[in-house]
């Protein structure tokens, strides 16, 4: 077995107490929504703190110098993994097709305007995109999934959806957003994050930091993000 592979998460790639199958916040999900939750996480990378994802993460969305420039190596980087590992992701999420819609998480702090997000999607696949807003004002949005608190516009008439995020730390955003893709009637959801978070200053994650770059694993489907990102 991989190094990495013992001190991840099964379903998010991060960093899990010894013992453990899933990490609190996945098990904590699993609890929460079951089959509504997405059929595959693939991180693209791990957003290690103080590396060039990590602050390309915090840069794209910012509006400010060198926004632009971030946003075209994420861009980049999420083709590049699409076109290397696409086929993988689909079969791990149980498609029997690629998918025939995108969506992208919305901003959980109600950014106005159109996410950054959806651009570096829209520049890397060419697919219908299924908007996903929040639910009407004061709906409640509760700790991990929140049924209910996004909704798909309209019913699906697809089986597969690739969902997009950007950086993954709980995962409770990308999964209600999972969720309210099956809810309007996605058959199959494969969830690609750009950056999982990674705190090197967590001594979990800083073991998974040091295995992986001792023996980054080979494919990202199917054993974890790799470090070649930072």
């Amino acid at each position: 077995m991989d190094p990495a592979n013992r001190l991840t998460c099964r379903t998010c790639r991060g960093p899990v107490a010894p013992g453990f199958a899933r990490c609190y916040q996945c098990d904590l999900a699993n609890s929460q929504a079951g089959g509504l939750l997405a059929d595959v996480v693939v991180p693209v990378g791990y957003a290690v703190k103080g590396g060039q994802l990590a602050a390309d993460l915090r840069r794209y969305k910012s509006g400010r110098d060198g926004a632009s420039a971030a946003a075209a190596r994420l861009a980049s980087l999420l083709s590049a993994f699409l076109q290397g590992h696409g086929d993988c992701v689909w079969r791990a999420a149980g498609m029997s097709a690629p998918p025939a819609a995108a969506a992208v998480v919305p901003s959980g702090q109600g950014r106005p305007g159109t996410h950054p997000l959806l651009g570096i999607v829209r520049a890397c696949v060419d697919l219908p995109i299924v908007a996903l807003t929040t639910g009407p004002p004061g709906t409640a949005r509760s700790r991990g999934v929140s049924i209910g608190w996004l909704r798909a516009a309209g019913r699906l008439a697809t089986d597969g959806v690739l969902l997009v995020d950007d950086c993954w730390v709980s995962g409770g955003s990308a999964q209600s957003a999972a969720a309210a893709l099956k809810l309007a009637g996605a058959r199959r959801v494969a969830l690609v994050v750009l950056g999982r978070h990674v705190d090197p200053g967590d001594p979990r994650s800083a073991e998974l930091v040091r295995a992986l770059r001792s023996s980054p694993p080979a494919c990202p489907c199917g054993a974890g993000a790799s470090l070649r990102a930072g």
